[in-house]
């Protein structure tokens, strides 16, 4: 396997490689490339035989019946096996825990850390439906076809990012 000798992959590289995806995604699977519909994808695939009738009605009934949405659940398997790939590739791999989490939450907590994780994980799906997609969806897909909301949305998760940022500098 190809192991690098840098500490991290080129951005401008990466960047482009991610890039190019956008068009055999639209072309050839006819679909955008958004996680965020893998996830509710999926959701909707477990929770189908539970609550037939209500997934029947959602706004996201019409994913279940919606080949490309099931693409962006390979997506994100891929998406996993990526990082993987490229922490192992570029030496960057870590076993434990970055120690910023134990001064942020003032707890080395194991439980507390992975409850903080899917908090914000929720968080940042709920966030992901209600603008109508997630960074990858708006940030590639809809900048590639040149989306006014797209434009809007990536402009606020730059803004929440950036005062993120600032906050979490301050502690």
């Amino acid at each position: 396997m190809f192991k690098s000798r840098e500490r991290a992959w080129s951005p401008y590289v990466a960047g482009v490689a991610i890039g190019l995806l956008v068009i055999p995604a639209m072309v050839l699977a006819d679909t955008v490339v958004d996680p965020s519909l893998g996830f509710s994808t999926l959701v909707n695939g477990l929770l189908a035989p539970v609550l037939p009738e209500t997934l029947r009605t959602a706004p996201s009934a019409t994913l279940m019946n919606d080949s490309g949405a099931w693409w962006q659940v390979t997506l994100l398997v891929s998406i996993l096996f990526g990082a993987l790939i490229s922490a192992s590739t570029t030496h960057s791999r870590h076993n434990a825990p970055s120690p910023i989490w134990a001064k942020v939450l003032g707890t080395p907590s194991l439980r507390m850390r992975a409850a903080t994780g899917f908090a914000g994980g929720f968080l940042m799906l709920l966030g992901a439906s209600l603008a109508g997609g997630g960074l990858m969806g708006h940030g590639l897909s809809g900048m590639a076809q040149l989306a006014a909301d797209s434009t809007i949305v990536l402009a606020a998760m730059v803004a929440g990012g950036l005062t993120a940022g600032r906050l979490l500098r301050r502690l």
